[in-house]
């Protein structure tokens, strides 16, 4: 079931126009920004994009350039978890690392601590409209959210044809406090 839709939601989000994304990632970027709970935080976590999520490049050098600090997750597959590390310059401290995904060069990477995140931005295959997610299915997200303060804020960024009335979930699946797409905010 949930195999089924993930690779059904994959193939929508393969058939978008690179022009297409890069314009509705820039939009959900702006409405991000324009977050009071984002304005208020002094430390935010989100992903490096890759293979068509909403791009995240252009939030990371805005959130940099407004002081914040700025966490990007190093994947580690043997447990299935992700190290939260800073990162200050997108452009020269970033290369391709586990699954494909961009991550801290070694000598880049600054550790720190899952406690002192204030917001988590986080990418998904689909969203409902009660701010669920469905991932990729290795439940790295799932894990890494159990561990935030229990004020942190959690917000899920997608392209509008990504969030459904209902998508396919288990018990441990997280509920997240926002969705964002280029058209809503589902909070």
């Amino acid at each position: 079931m949930k195999k089924d839709f993930r690779k059904k939601v994959i193939e929508l989000r393969k058939k978008q126009s690179t022009q297409s994304i890069i314009y509705k990632s820039k939009k959900i970027s702006d409405i991000i920004l324009s977050l009071e709970d984002i304005k208020k935080a002094s430390t935010i976590m989100l992903y490096l994009d890759f293979n068509n999520e909403v791009k995240t490049d252009i939030l990371v050098n805005s959130l940099i350039s407004l002081g914040k600090k700025v966490l990007v997750p190093i994947t580690v597959k043997e447990n299935k978890t992700l190290i939260p590390s800073q990162i200050k310059n997108i452009d020269t401290e970033v290369e391709v690392g586990t699954f494909g995904i961009r991550e801290p060069k070694k000598e880049f990477i600054r550790k720190t601590d899952i406690e002192s995140i204030d917001i988590l931005i986080v990418p998904a295959v689909a969203f409902d409209i009660n701010r669920f997610r469905l991932g990729y299915g290795g439940g790295f997200y799932d894990r890494f959210i159990e561990k935030l303060r229990p004020d942190s804020i959690t917000v899920g960024i997608a392209f509008e044809f990504q969030v459904f009335d209902s998508i396919p979930k288990e018990s441990h699946d997280a509920q997240l406090n926002y969705i964002v797409t280029e058209e809503r905010i589902l909070k």
